[in-house]
């Protein structure tokens, strides 16, 4: 069965549609123009529903996915500030919604009909949270805060709301800048992917998370600028792959067997300013979208190995950073 890409594009304010064939072979299948500047996207659990943010009116669009993997636009939500990162909870009733600019966190819950309403909470005062992230037991929200080198943990309860677990923040090195993040997915790790140093942090839960590995994504003696942005695991946890935008590669690193250690395999030449990537639901495949390229790449994942091989190359929107497959 083939699988759908969605490639968000902010400076022309598309999103393109692809088929996606078991071969990796991509077919575009729709162009949608976007109500503003889209950035972050995110898929309902069901499938059912995709929601993008966008800028300069600050809103989280709905989409009905139709069955082809095509979208029609179904609702508008405001919320107070600039979408940067878009998740749910594990229970698909609240979308979180960071904003690194205006520095604050809304909830939203999503009603029968799919569509998130207004926020029940905005949490002010955060310095430039730049995504969030449910943990597995749907108990913390994770929102690593790259102005201030923490991760800010918050309690979730079963109505949505968040309450501050100050005594489990976690610090971070100074000027690391924790940007997004990856979670093992049998054991209790969390990778977290700093853009300001470009290095990855591994944490594993005791009682409470603690660090086990701080690891560079750069090469030995490298002068470039630091500038990691994106960070994907593979749905076996055997491979985790990261990106850096100064000179435009993807670092891959081998996981242990109990997660709690990345090995540097290789980096791979990708597309121009690598904000974004993903990797599909069979772990077969990497696509990598070119900010500065206007194009994504597609990669085989061996399976055994990991290694990347380039097997496609396309022309997409204008200045593309956010890549969901469904």
């Amino acid at each position: 069965m083939d699988q759908v890409v969605y490639i968000a594009s902010p400076e022309s304010q598309q999103i393109h549609v692809w088929s996606m064939n078991q071969a990796g072979e991509f077919t575009l299948i729709q162009t949608v123009s976007t109500p503003g500047q889209v950035q972050p996207m995110v898929l309902s659990h069901d499938k059912k529903h995709l929601y993008i943010g966008v800028r300069p009116n600050f809103r989280v669009v709905t989409y009905q996915i139709e069955a082809k993997g095509t979208l029609r636009q179904k609702a508008e939500t405001s919320v107070p500030g600039t979408p940067v990162h878009l998740s749910l909870d594990n229970s698909g009733k609240y979308l979180f919604v960071p904003s690194y600019h205006q520095g604050n966190l809304a909830v939203l819950p999503i009603n029968g009909d799919g569509i998130p309403m207004s926020p029940i909470q905005v949490i002010e005062g955060l310095h430039n949270p730049h995504s969030s992230h449910v943990d597995a037991d749907n108990q913390q929200l994770w929102v690593p805060c790259l102005g201030e080198d923490h991760i800010r943990l918050f309690d979730l309860d079963k109505n949505g709301y968040l309450t501050e677990a100050t005594a489990d923040q976690i610090t971070t090195a100074v000027k690391s800048g924790p940007r997004h993040l990856a979670f093992h997915p049998r054991e209790k790790i969390i990778y977290c992917l700093n853009e300001l140093d470009s290095t990855i942090n591994v944490y594993h839960k005791f009682t409470r998370y603690r660090e086990m590995q701080n690891i560079a994504i750069y090469p030995e003696g490298n002068q470039s600028p630091r500038w990691a942005a994106d960070i994907h695991v593979t749905p076996d946890g055997r491979h985790l792959y990261a990106s850096e935008r100064s000179d435009s590669y993807i670092s891959h690193y081998l996981i242990s067997d109990d997660g709690k250690t990345l090995t540097l395999e290789n980096r791979y030449p990708t597309e121009m300013h690598p904000r974004g990537f993903n990797i599909d639901g069979t772990g077969r495949f990497l696509i990598s979208s070119g900010q500065k390229s206007d194009h994504i790449a597609v990669s085989e994942i061996d399976v055994i190995t990991g290694k990347l091989t380039q097997i496609g190359r396309y022309l997409v929107g204008s200045g593309p950073m956010w890549v969901l497959v469904l």
